[in-house]
């Protein structure tokens, strides 16, 4: 369909574009930007910016390079990039018409953003938009319409998630952080040209698949720290209740006086929520391997809340760390423990010790230091250096709840089950923990972990009767079958790099 020469160059492999020409359907910020960034590549590409104007100001905003109109333009180039709004696809195909045939168009725009509530709702249920659903993303409505006009063109979506902002920025070496552009289309030669130009341009490639991926892709620059609204949604929740529960506990019904109460709820709340947070972090794990060893196979995929559980761990142990800071700092404000209980002696020596492990596994859990772990180093952090943070967690909350109980049974005024603060909450927590601790340690004695293993590898045990083994339900959404649900940092899937 064009005539370019691919052939390779000397630079490292990389195919040369001599002779390509490039044409920027528009002279807005983001067209020009495009077309700057295009130039100042030394790959021998021409490219010109078209423009509906029929004259452009000389003294206006410089652009940098020529000006045509979108016809000529058209005409005299291989590859046309739409940099106009999406609104006026329809209208400037049809005025092109058969200037389109055999080109390769470029489609940059974005999806309308969706609120956040509706992208919750598909968060959880793993579904899409009506769009999506129906495929209906800007780039294969403009696909739609060149079907429309009969015109036999091949449209390529990409650089959606590059800014003018980030276009304007020099060129990176590779290997720098450099920005990645997604790429999707039905042509697999067209896809690799647009890839050769985005790599010229300074920008890593990343390949979606065919154009039915564009509607994820669209929907992609509209993320905003995925996975952080639930975690920090469950964590409102947990302070909300943990909350209720003290200003009921330790204070309609307790001993506990009101010019004490704002520091006391405050130190209580914040280790309570961090615990339970810390819970929902490790407690899937063993709860998936039991999953799996019930239906006999790592294959079958886990339901779509289970799926959402399992991939924002990571947030939700970074939030529960956050949270124990000012617990920790609270609770250092006081002197040492003048209770002559082991339990109280003990109680801050726990605390410190799972702070401290926590805090060697927040350290580690960004993708730029976890990238430099081998699998053993990482799964050591993250698993062994994690569910110690979990056991000693767990002793330190047990030696508090001890110490309540104690101070309940010495209490004058046993009138109340909150009388003493007595911590309910506390013994909560130690079920839960000690639960959390006790399915790991299960599923990691022999002969447990050794089926844990194989079912991991993809092989197949039948180890219960057909009528026990959990089913499939046809409505359960696809997870990666391979995401080892012990992973708490998943790495792989870390967000695109930034500038």
């Amino acid at each position: 369909m064009i005539a370019v020469d691919l052939g390779v160059d000397g630079n490292g492999g990389r195919l040369s574009l001599d002779g390509l020409r490039v044409a920027v359907l528009g002279t807005g910020q983001y067209g020009s930007a495009f077309a700057e960034r295009l130039g100042r590549s030394s790959a021998g590409i021409s490219v010109v910016l078209g423009s509906r104007r029929e004259l452009i100001d000389p003294n206006g905003f410089p652009l940098p390079c020529s000006v045509l109109s979108y016809e000529q333009a058209v005409e005299e180039s291989d590859v046309i990039v739409f940099a106009f709004k999406v609104d006026d696809h329809a209208d400037i195909v049809a005025s092109l018409g058969n200037r389109l045939e055999g080109k390769v168009i470029v489609d940059v725009s974005n999806s309308a953003h969706r609120s956040y509530p509706q992208r919750i709702r598909e968060t959880l249920s793993r579904t899409e938009s009506n769009d999506q659903r129906g495929g209906c993303s800007n780039a294969i409505r403009l696909h739609r319409l060149l079907e429309k006009e009969l015109i036999h063109a091949d449209v390529v979506k990409a650089f959606n998630n590059i800014s003018a902002y980030s276009l304007s920025l020099p060129c990176r070496s590779a290997g720098t952080g450099r920005n990645a552009c997604m790429i999707s289309g039905d042509s697999d030669d067209a896809k690799q040209l647009v890839a050769r130009l985005a790599r010229t341009m300074g920008f890593e490639v990343v390949h979606m698949g065919g154009l039915n991926a564009s509607a994820g892709q669209e929907g992609a620059v509209h993320s905003f720290f995925e996975g952080w609204k639930i975690a920090c949604g469950i964590g409102f929740v947990l302070s909300v209740a943990f909350l209720l529960y003290v200003t009921i506990a330790y204070w309609a019904l307790g001993p506990l006086e009101w010019i004490i109460y704002p520091t006391r709820s405050f130190l209580i709340v914040t280790g309570d929520v961090s615990a339970g947070l810390l819970v929902m972090t490790f407690l899937p794990g063993p709860i998936a391997a039991f999953w799996q060893l019930f239906r006999g196979t790592a294959t079958r995929p886990f339901p779509a809340w289970f799926g959402t559980w399992l991939t924002i761990r990571k947030q939700l142990g970074l939030l529960s760390f956050a949270i124990s800071i000012p617990h920790v700092i609270m609770a250092c404000k006081g002197d040492e423990p003048t209770e002559l209980r082991i339990s109280s002696q003990l109680a801050p020596v726990f605390g410190t010790l799972a702070f401290l492990f926590f805090f060697v596994m927040s350290s580690c859990s960004s993708g730029t230091a976890s990238a430099h772990f081998t699998w053993s180093e990482f799964r050591f952090i993250f698993v062994h250096i994690g569910y110690g943070v979990v056991g000693f967690t767990l002793a330190h909350v047990v030696c508090i709840g001890v110490g309540h109980v104690e101070n309940f049974h010495s209490s004058a005024d046993s009138t109340s089950p909150f009388s003493g603060e007595t911590a309910l909450s506390a013994m909560f927590l130690v079920g839960l923990l000690g639960l959390s601790t006790l399915l790991k340690l299960i599923v990691s004695v022999p002969p447990m972990r050794t089926w844990v293993g194989r079912i991991r590898s993809h092989q197949k045990l039948d180890l219960l009767p057909v009528w026990l083994r959990l089913s499939t339900s046809p409505s359960d959404a696809e997870v990666n079958p391979n995401l080892d649900p012990d992973q708490t940092d998943p790495v792989s899937q870390d967000s695109l790099p930034e500038d």
